[in-house]
C-alpha cells in the first residue's frame, strides 16, 4: 500500500514511517522541513496549501495519514490556526476524494475536547478551548461528513494528549518542563494537584498502527493517553529524580505567578520575545486535562511502555543531546 504521511519531518511522522515501512508499505513523506526520515520512498518538500505539492503527494496513492497541523502557544494567531488545520486538511479532502483516495488517519488532539478534571471519554461533549481545539474540533467534523458521502471512507481519528519523547521540539511542554529543571530555572506554581495525561511517542505509534490494522469503515474515534494518569506534582518529582537533582521547598501562590505572568506579557508584546513564563502557560499548567482512554485499551491495545521508563528515556535523551 502507498501510504501519504503529511507533517512527516515532525516527532510522530518521523517515528511512524520506520514503522509503516517495516510493515511493507510504500510511503510518500510530506513536510515544509526538512527532517523526513530517509527510508521514505519519496519525499516531497512543500506546503500543503500547494495545489502542485498535493498533487504530487497523492499520485497512485492509497490512503493518508494526515499529521501536520499548526501547534504551538505562542506566535501562532487565531487565523493561523484555521488555515492550516481547517481550510488545508479541506483541500487534502477535496483532492484525496478526487482520486478515490478514501483510506484515512487524521491526528486531531484532546484539545478538541476542552480540558476538565473529570476524565472525559469520547462520548464527552466537544468544548474546546481556543483556536487550535476549534480547528482539531471542526476538522473532524471535516471526516465524519465526508463518511455520510462516501460510504467506503475509513478514518481513525486519534486525539492524543500532550506527546512527549526523545527528539521532540522544544516548544513542546516536557521539553519546557526538563529544560527548566536540568538548568535549575524551575519553580512550582501553585500545589501541583492538576492532573496532566500524557502520550509517549512509542505508545502513540503503537496506538495508530493497532487502530489502523483494524479499520472498518465510516469513521473511528479514540483518545489516546498513557496509564496511570499523573498529577502535575508527580511528574515534576520524577523529572527531579531522573535528572539526580536536588528540588528547591519553595512554591510561587498562583496568584503571585499570574502577576508575573502578566508583567511578562506586556513585556513580550512590547518585544516580541517568547518569554518562558506566560499567563497563558501558567494557567495551562495548573489546569486538568484528564482523558479516559479505556476504549482502546477495551479494544485490546496494550501499552508498551510504561511512563517511568517514557520519561527516563525522554530525560537521557535530553541529557545526550541538548545543550
Amino acid at each position: 500500500m502507498r501510504i501519504v504521511v503529511t507533517g512527516s519531518a515532525g516527532l510522530v511522522g518521523t517515528n511512524l514511517i520506520p514503522s509503516l515501512k517495516n510493515r511493507g508499505h510504500e510511503i510518500v513523506g510530506v513536510d515544509r522541513q526538512s527532517g523526513t526520515p530517509n527510508v521514505a520512498d519519496h519525499i516531497v518538500h512543500g506546503d500543503l496549501a500547494d495545489a502542485d505539492v498535493r498533487r504530487e503527494a497523492m499520485e497512485n496513492a492509497d490512503a493518508i495519514f494526515h499529521l501536520a497541523a499548526a501547534k504551538d502557544d505562542w506566535g501562532i494567531d487565531d487565523d493561523t490556526f484555521f488555515f492550516e488545520n481547517l481550510e488545508v486538511t479541506q483541500r487534502l479532502i477535496e483532492d484525496a476524494r478526487e482520486r478515490d483516495i478514501h483510506d484515512w488517519v487524521f491526528y486531531s488532539s484532546v484539545a478538541a475536547m476542552g480540558p476538565g478534571d473529570e476524565p472525559r471519554s469520547e462520548e464527552a461533549s466537544l468544548e474546546p478551548d481556543g483556536a487550535y481545539g476549534t480547528s482539531k474540533m471542526k476538522a473532524e467534523r471535516l471526516f465524519r461528513d465526508y463518511a455520510k458521502e462516501v460510504p467506503e471512507m475509513s478514518c481513525v481519528i486519534l486525539r492524543p494528549s500532550i506527546i512527549f519523547g526523545p527528539g521532540h521540539f522544544s516548544y513542546t511542554n516536557v521539553h519546557r518542563l526538563i529544560e527548566a529543571i536540568r538548568g535549575s530555572r524551575f519553580l512550582m506554581v501553585g500545589e501541583g494537584q492538576a492532573i496532566k495525561t500524557t502520550s509517549y511517542i512509542e505508545n502513540v505509534i503503537a496506538a495508530t498502527l493497532y487502530l489502523w490494522e483494524r479499520r472498518k469503515k465510516g469513521v473511528q474515534t479514540y483518545i489516546y493517553v498513557d496509564e496511570p494518569v499523573r498529577t502535575t506534582e508527580e511528574l515534576v518529582a520524577d523529572v527531579y529524580r531522573l535528572l539526580r537533582k536536588r528540588r528547591p521547598g519553595v512554591r510561587i501562590p498562583l496568584g503571585l505567578a499570574r502577576s508575573i505572568a502578566w508583567v511578562a506579557d506586556v513585556a513580550a508584546e512590547w518585544t516580541g520575545i517568547n518569554f518562558p513564563i506566560t499567563a497563558a502557560r501558567i494557567e495551562k499548567f495548573n489546569t486538568s486535562t484528564n482523558y479516559d482512554a479505556s476504549a482502546i485499551r477495551e479494544e485490546g491495545f496494550e501499552q508498551p511502555v510504561e511512563i517511568e521508563e517514557a520519561l527516563e528515556k525522554t530525560v537521557n535523551w535530553h541529557l545526550e543531546n541538548v545543550n
